[in-house]
């Protein structure tokens, strides 16, 4: 059985305890993620000067439109206020800001009608984060930019939680995703050629589930989620943020969700920064 909490007012140890067990948690928009979201607009709109962000699809050669997303999802990823703002939005979920680390968020746009499916518009295949060697204790925080539709949201298939997925996690190497498959994003745009860890079997499309919320509402869950990017055929352009984050005490006692069925290479832990500081992991733990 999986819980679905709303706006629980629960502490994060044990609001972690529960995504390891497959609960799943929803906030409504609150200070933090507000401003957080209105970066993310501010920093879109500074890329589409004279269109509606989530028009824009229809006015440009998808080509330009590539060429416009790309340095703006770096733009965000890499901005220092991005992180001040993620900091602010931990600290109002209770996390220890000396103990909770995090890594960079991702600005996520997803286009209709089969627009754009590829590079830095990959439309996600089902999937867990520990497929991509995301560790065990993760838990992914996930928001959307403008307010949602159902033809928009993303797909999670917590029936799975709990059950192993026959997938190509095998042939995955972190490293060589660093090396390689990131770089490779802004030319996919036709088709990606990219090694992305894909089911091997078919999933039950009647246990989708899609969380519809307003702009700048928080969605929580664990690494060991099966989800994926839902076709969006709303007739708008998807902007979404996520980021993940690891408790060190998790890390070090390997607390976390059980791994039912991953058998990536490496680990992106190395990639997490500390909430306080900023400052990057021990190698030691990574």
């Amino acid at each position: 059985m999986t819980a679905f909490f709303v706006d629980s007012t629960m502490d994060d140890q044990r609001r972690r305890s529960r995504v390891f067990e497959g609960d799943l948690f929803l906030f409504r928009a609150n200070a933090a993620s507000k401003e957080l979201v209105d970066f993310a607009r501010q920093t879109i709109g500074e890329s589409f000067p004279n269109l509606d962000p989530q028009n824009a699809q229809s006015h440009m050669k998808v080509e330009d439109f590539v060429a416009t997303i790309g340095p703006l999802k770096t733009r965000f990823t890499n901005h220092e206020r991005t992180k001040t703002l993620v900091r602010d939005l931990l600290a109002q979920f209770g996390c220890d800001k000396d103990r909770t680390y995090f890594d960079v968020p991702r600005l996520r746009v997803v286009t209709h009608g089969g627009y754009l499916s590829a590079g830095v518009g990959y439309a996600y295949k089902p999937h867990r984060d520990t497929w991509y060697a995301g560790p065990d204790c993760q838990l992914n925080w996930w928001m959307p930019v403008y307010a949602l539709e159902p033809e928009q949201a993303m797909a999670l298939y917590p029936r799975y939680f709990h059950y192993p997925v026959k997938n190509s996690s095998r042939d995955f190497d972190y490293d060589e995703w660093c090396n390689v498959g990131r770089k490779q994003a802004v030319d996919n745009i036709k088709a990606d050629t990219r090694n992305h860890p894909l089911p091997e079997e078919g999933i039950d499309q009647a246990a989708e589930t899609r969380i519809v919320c307003d702009a700048a509402a928080t969605l929580l869950f664990s690494a060991g989620q099966l989800h994926a990017t839902a076709p969006n055929t709303s007739q708008l352009t998807r902007f979404s943020l996520d980021f993940r984050t690891v408790h060190i005490d998790d890390l070090r006692s390997r607390r976390g969700a059980r791994n039912v069925d991953s058998l990536a290479v490496g680990s992106t832990v190395r990639d997490f920064i500390r909430a306080n500081d900023f400052a990057p992991i021990d190698p030691i733990v990574a």
